[in-house]
């Protein structure tokens, strides 16, 4: 009876520990093949193991693998592994002598089991939201089970056009655009990935950017090295050109509902008109406008928006507002550059700003609406001389002249002054010493206001590289207050 106990547990010792290598005299052999179980491709080096332990393999390049006469008769579970691959158990067993058990594992990878990403829930703006500004900020929510890292891809389309824009890549759920189409219904998606499982999209969702608020002000920053153009209600700022050109002097017309500038395209500038929200650019000017320095160069409407008046060197041209029939209305007899002109309410004279090619030598001539010589008004003064802009009468004349005299080759200017010069009497006022202009500051780009009471115009220090700023006098305050009206503004506009 004793021995049959001791036999017992030496049995019991014999199969029931998981890692002992069993080293019976009868054995049998196991055999078998590895495979990926979407494709049935064999699987190289996979490890085959047994518990209770016997011997480990690995599979060949056919996936194929054998522990030959090594398996002693009894109960076992063969494990498979590769990294990258969930393991697999199976069982067997082994009964006689000789025996051959064959087995096929059927593996998958890891990512396999690897939940995707929950489908995007668009947050903002609302679905059918309407009225919004045309700088927008989409905001979306995805997770994921596995905490892989997520990758957005946003849709937009807009309805008007059926153009499709995508931003792929974004790592974050939030994308700000900028410079939506005033007016303009959009319809927007967003697919997210894992990179492991197929892309998850999101539902549509729709959104309306509000009418054109047409602001009266435009004005000048610059961004990214170039000028771009925006308008305002002195509250809240729209774009209307964006830096991939550079875009400055602009002039709306009420009539024509449209605003022109001057762009530089492939080197050259030339004068151009947009609609109100800056669509549908349009180039007008058939020659460059060339001459001093396009940025100190200006150009003119007439009144009703059916034609410019702009300069080229030692020429000023006359064109209509759609580009047609561009022809040469005057030219200087000294070969002097034209560089401002400023067209009068009533169409019946123009003032122009001629100059030599450092800018200086400056007069200040009129002529009548079709380019003859009236007069000139301003004559044999050093230092640089600009502004120009009739009042609605066309009494009053706004010039600027640098009073210091100063001529440089980089064309600084210490104390530019803004002067009303009255047809009546053929004087001139300094309104910038009446406003109290700070010393070491320049005035320059002054324009009326729409309706005559006021003067509106750009300061900044005469470093060359200080902050521009627009400034407003009201010529009833018998102060001569000035009032900010835009930081870091220039070349003003107010229509």
């Amino acid at each position: 009876m004793k021995n049959i106990v001791l036999l017992s547990i030496f049995t019991i010792f014999l199969f029931g520990c998981s890692e002992d290598l069993l080293d019976g005299t009868q054995k049998g052999t196991l055999k078998g093949s590895v495979r990926l179980e979407l494709t049935n491709e064999p699987l190289a080096n996979v490890k085959i193991t047994t518990t209770p332990s016997t011997q480990t393999v690995y599979s060949d390049e056919e996936g194929y693998f054998e522990i030959l006469e090594s398996i002693p008769i009894g109960d076992y579970s063969v494990k498979a592994e590769l990294n990258g691959y969930v393991t697999e158990v199976d069982a067997i067993s082994i009964t006689e002598l000789d025996q051959i058990v064959t087995i096929v594992f059927e593996m998958i990878t890891d990512e396999t089991l690897n939940q995707p990403p929950t489908a995007p829930q668009l947050i903002a703006p609302e679905n059918l939201a309407t009225d919004l500004p045309n700088d927008v900020i989409l905001k979306w929510s995805s997770t994921d089970a596995d905490n892989d890292t997520l990758n957005y891809r946003v849709i937009l389309k807009n309805n008007t056009t059926n153009e499709e824009i995508e931003f792929p890549d974004l790592v974050v759920d939030t994308l700000a655009l900028e410079n939506l189409h005033f007016g303009t219904t959009y319809t927007w998606q967003v697919g997210v990935s894992d990179d492991i499982n197929d892309e998850v999209f999101s539902e549509s969702s729709q959104f309306t950017i509000r009418a054109n608020p047409e602001y009266r002000y435009h004005y000048v920053q610059k961004e990214d090295g170039n000028f771009i153009i925006k308008s305002t209600n002195l509250e809240e700022s729209i774009y209307i050109t964006t830096s991939i050109h550079s875009s400055w002097r602009p002039h709306k017309n009420n009539i024509a509902q449209k605003v022109a500038f001057f762009q530089t395209i492939a080197g050259q500038t030339h004068l151009m008109t947009a609609n109100l929200n800056g669509e549908n650019p349009q180039q007008i000017s058939q020659v460059p406008v060339n001459g001093f320095r396009p940025d100190v160069m200006d150009f003119d409407w007439n009144t009703n928006g059916s034609q410019f008046i702009f300069p080229s060197f030692d020429k000023l041209y006359k064109v209509n507002y759609d580009g047609t029939g561009q022809h040469q209305i005057f030219q200087t007899p000294d070969g002097q550059f034209i560089t401002k002109c400023a067209w009068s309410y009533d169409g019946s004279r123009i003032a122009i700003v001629t100059n030599n090619n450092n800018g200086y030598n400056a007069k200040i001539s009129i002529l009548d609406g079709n380019g003859n010589f009236i007069e000139t008004i301003f004559d044999g003064q050093q230092g640089a001389v600009g502004g120009l802009d009739w009042s609605i009468t066309g009494d009053r004349l706004l010039y600027t002249h640098d009073v210091s005299g100063f001529e440089t080759s980089n064309y600084r200017q210490l104390d530019t002054r803004i002067f009303i010069y009255n047809f009546n009497d053929q004087t001139s006022t300094d309104f910038s010493t009446l406003s109290d202009k700070p010393i070491g500051t320049i005035d320059v780009d002054p324009q009326f206001s729409p309706n005559d009471a006021e003067i509106i115009f750009t300061n900044t220090a005469n470093d060359l590289i200080s902050v521009k700023s627009i400034y407003i006098v009201d010529l009833n305050d018998a102060e001569y207050t000035r009032n900010l009206v835009l930081f870091n503004a220039e070349m003003i506009d107010y229509e």
